[in-house]
């Protein structure tokens, strides 16, 4: 069957980062965000994937261009359902919609199965979370039918009696459910989008639309066990990473080999300095005598840091030169920085081809040009 990933969108939430590159591509650990969805699927047996790229789309369209198992399409699109409206020639039959940037270690068989089994018009993953404000809420029936949606408006006050009252007048007994970004679809939904062009997102039209006009959509709730976060923050960014060095994600791991119990460190580095685990060396990266990395740090290929250095809880994109005695602390540096010597950096942001010296603090430095960090190698 097809599996379409979405990875249009913005990111805006996640700027300066994508500044230079699209969300899907902003590296995590050793690969993309997308290809580590990708490789996932594969793994799992989906081998039909169509990448849906649409800002800096061009990046995502070259990185997977001789991919086997996935086809990235460059769309003009206005939202999520409008691009699986534009890839119909490429859907035949039930069909599966995830998203680029959420990782999951779902079982997507089992959905797909459950899905077969009740034949509706579509079925959506959803996930219990503690906080369900940032998101909109989902509510199901005694039958796991999806009963009613509650988008979150832009009053919060809104939004909160919205929750209080939907409440009241659930069936289920789950309580808390979002939605987690995992669709699978009956393919005549495609000629309810072509009929209605109007429903351009999920969220906020498509699944209402269904649900208000008696289409029946099944609710399918993901185990406690399985790892969902949607990476569409700064700090969610961070904290996936570090949950990937600390094996909290069944299946998805570095792309490098775990010389101990959380180091993962490429064959093809030089690292002689002191290594704190958990940490995440790539390729051709130097750590040199006298440098500690880590805890929590990751170095993407090409990587050198220089003696007496020293690395906590920050990620350092590819080609970034940390000089001689330098700290940095809960930040992230993007792609071809020059750190000067000596030179402090604590919970901040460095994009692009700058040059930094002195002392930052809680501060942002916005790229000096648009240069993805997948540029040489592409």
């Amino acid at each position: 069957m097809t599996v379409i990933l979405l990875a249009g969108g913005l990111g805006s939430r996640m700027y300066p980062l994508t500044r230079i590159v699209p969300k899907p591509m902003v590296p995590l650990a050793g690969k993309p965000i997308l290809e580590h969805i990708v490789d996932y699927l594969n793994t799992r047996g989906f081998k039909e994937i169509v990448i849906a790229a649409r800002y800096l789309g061009e990046q995502i369209v070259r990185y997977f261009s001789n991919h086997p198992h996935a086809k990235p399409v460059l769309l003009d699109s206005k939202d999520t359902a409008d691009a699986v409206r534009l890839l119909g020639n490429y859907i035949r039959d039930h069909f599966i919609v995830a998203m680029g940037d959420v990782i999951c270690n779902a079982d997507y068989s089992e959905i797909y199965g459950y899905h077969l089994s009740a034949n509706p018009a579509a079925t959506i993953a959803l996930k219990q979370v503690e906080n369900p404000l940032p998101y909109g809420v989902v509510y199901l029936d005694e039958n796991m039918d999806v009963a009613l949606f509650v988008e979150k408006p832009v009053s919060l006050e809104a939004y909160l009696l919205s929750l209080a009252y939907y409440r009241r007048r659930s069936t289920s007994a789950y309580e808390n459910l979002v939605n987690a970004g995992i669709y699978v679809f009956n393919p005549y939904v495609l000629e309810v989008l072509e009929r209605n062009p109007g429903l351009m997102d999920f969220g906020r039209h498509v699944f209402p639309y269904l649900v208000e006009n008696g289409f029946k959509v099944k609710g399918y709730v993901l185990s406690h066990r399985v790892y969902w976060s949607d990476i569409g923050r700064i700090d969610t960014y961070k904290s996936v990473m570090w949950d990937l060095l600390d094996g909290k994600i069944a299946g998805i791991k570095p792309p490098a080999t775990e010389v101990s119990p959380g180091v993962y460190i490429h064959p093809s580095s030089d690292v002689r300095g002191e290594i704190r685990p958990p940490v995440y060396i790539g390729r051709e990266v130097r750590v040199k005598e006298g440098a500690v990395v880590g805890p929590y740090a990751v170095l993407e290929d090409g990587v050198v840091v220089e003696e007496g250095s020293r690395m906590v809880e920050s990620i350092v994109w590819h080609g970034t030169i940390v000089g001689r005695d330098s700290v940095i602390y809960d930040s992230i540096v993007m792609n071809n920085v020059k750190i000067s010597r000596e030179t402090r950096v604590y919970s901040s942001i460095i994009g692009t081809r700058r040059i930094v010296s002195g002392e930052l603090r809680n501060s942002i430095m916005e790229p000096v040009e648009v240069v993805s960090p997948y540029a040489q190698s592409a």
